[in-house]
């Protein structure tokens, strides 16, 4: 019977911290409901070194490698290692960026034999089971010289039918804790914070994200289903500290207080946070969400210019955004709001916007992300196209990511995200917001250098490194 061995890249998280790779140990899962031999080996517990000794001692026949935009060169890198060591061996990369540019990647890259299109999870069980790469739906090959591109899967509308994530093949209490305070006598600077996922999807269609790509449309599990996976996380593994990795938690108000009841009365012994819209809570949730163990809720706001609201395709009233976030305080969980700096439109006029909002709602934090960066087969990447900011074979690059730079320079975005990190509003006069932040043309100028030095092979790319930095 096939082997079959999942990776997670080394250094491909958004930052320093990471969690257990759910998306693979949903894969996994399938495997093995199915009696398919699968191991799973997360790069960031164990560094290169540790991958490319597990790919010698397991020898397996398929390689799946998760494939993010941001972390694609260290992908390929594991996917070239592994068809180094084991040239019979099929390699699938699977996730966001295969979902987009799965033609590309397989023009570009012959160590690549299969990319995964969109919900992957049963993909690997198909290949398994030697059916034609004609006959599996969701992939991209090679035939004859050609690539070829099958029709995707239909979404798996019952997230229920899916196994839950096979949590026993990671020791999840090596992954790190993220976080500070103590919550119902559980220290977020102790306990490993473990990702698990409620819904796929997102009812927004931001201009900026890819999500609808990856995903189509919102489906969430049902409350008993997730329950079940939380109380083994919990009572099994022992684990007390949950993120929910969801774009947006609570879009099913019903089925999001089940759950929080559920934990309730479950006296399950974990705390948790999310992440959802200011247009999906309201008191009763919020109460909910208290009782359950709930301690902190990101919203991502990006912005409170109702211009730029209408151009990115999130048409939220800002003064309900204020008052939701003002709500969630009053129930004393702690609001984290995220903000883009340099939005497509973005002015000094909006950024103050944004800053007198916030000094309206008053946070516990604010996430700022300096630029908006640009994802392939997004609304922005075809803007940033257009004005000759970007092209496709900008992905063949190292480079982890690239900037929407139209309408605002690097400069100025590091004008924008200070003011907005000091909540202090811009002047109308560029020369006097220049004087104020002189040290980021400074800063600027050792940037241009450093790049001029790549160009000549004298200074490395960094790694991917945070994609907001918070503020209290």
């Amino acid at each position: 019977m096939k082997r079959v061995l999942l990776v997670n890249p080394p250094e491909s998280g958004m930052g320093e911290h990471s969690s257990a790779p759910a998306g693979l140990l949903y894969i996994a899962g399938v495997l093995q409901k199915h009696d398919i031999p699968v191991k799973v080996v997360d790069g960031f517990l164990e560094g290169w070194k540790g991958v490319e000794e597990t790919i010698r001692d397991y020898r397996p026949d398929i390689i799946g490698i998760t494939c993010h935009t941001y972390a694609r060169a260290r992908a390929l890198k594991i996917a070239k290692l592994a068809k180094d060591i084991l040239p019979e061996a099929t390699v699938v990369v699977g996730g966001a960026h295969p979902t987009v540019m799965p033609r590309q990647m397989l023009e570009n890259y012959p160590f690549i034999d299969i990319a995964a299109i969109g919900e992957a999870d049963y993909v690997l069980r198909d290949v398994c089971e030697n059916k034609s790469y004609s006959a599996i739906p969701g992939i991209a090959y090679r035939e004859n010289g050609s690539v070829v591109i099958n029709p995707r899967r239909d979404v798996i509308a019952d997230l229920d039918t899916l196994p839950f994530p096979a949590w026993n093949l990671l020791d999840l209490k090596r992954y790190p804790p993220d976080g500070q305070g103590v919550y119902r006598g559980i220290d977020l600077a102790k306990e490993p914070r473990i990702s698990v996922v409620f819904s796929r999807g997102c009812v927004g269609d931001c201009n900026f994200c890819s999500n609808r790509l990856m995903w189509k449309r919102w489906r969430h599990r049902s409350p008993e289903n997730m329950l079940g996976e939380l109380e083994l996380l919990n009572k099994t593994f022992g684990i007390k500290h949950i993120h929910f990795n969801d774009d947006c938690f609570s879009v099913d108000k019903k089925a999001a207080i089940g759950l929080c009841r559920g934990i309730a009365d479950r006296k399950l012994d974990i705390v948790f946070d999310i992440v959802t819209r200011t247009d999906c809570v309201d008191a009763e949730i919020l109460q909910a969400l208290k009782d359950a163990g709930c301690y902190s809720i990101s919203y991502g706001v990006e912005t409170a210019s109702p211009i730029l609201l209408k151009i990115m395709g999130k048409p939220i009233n800002t003064k309900k955004q204020e008052e939701a976030i003002k709500l969630t305080n009053s129930f004393g969980i702690r609001t984290l709001v995220l903000l883009i700096a340099g939005c497509v439109g973005e002015t000094w006029e909006t950024i103050n916007e944004t800053v007198d909002s916030m000094d309206r709602a008053q946070p516990s934090a604010v996430g700022i992300a300096n630029g908006l960066m640009i994802f392939p087969g997004t609304k922005v990447y075809e803007i940033a196209k257009k004005n000759g900011v970007i092209d496709d074979s900008f992905w063949l690059t190292d480079y982890a990511w690239k900037m929407y730079t139209f309408e605002n320079s690097p400069l100025w975005l590091d004008i924008f995200s200070r003011a907005l990190e000091t909540r202090r509003r811009l002047s109308r006069s560029r020369i006097v917001n220049l004087i104020r932040n002189h040290r980021f043309v400074s800063r600027r100028i050792g940037r241009r250098i450093k790049d001029l030095l790549m160009g000549f092979g004298l200074a490395k790319q960094g790694t991917a490194g945070g994609k907001y930095k918070v503020v209290r």
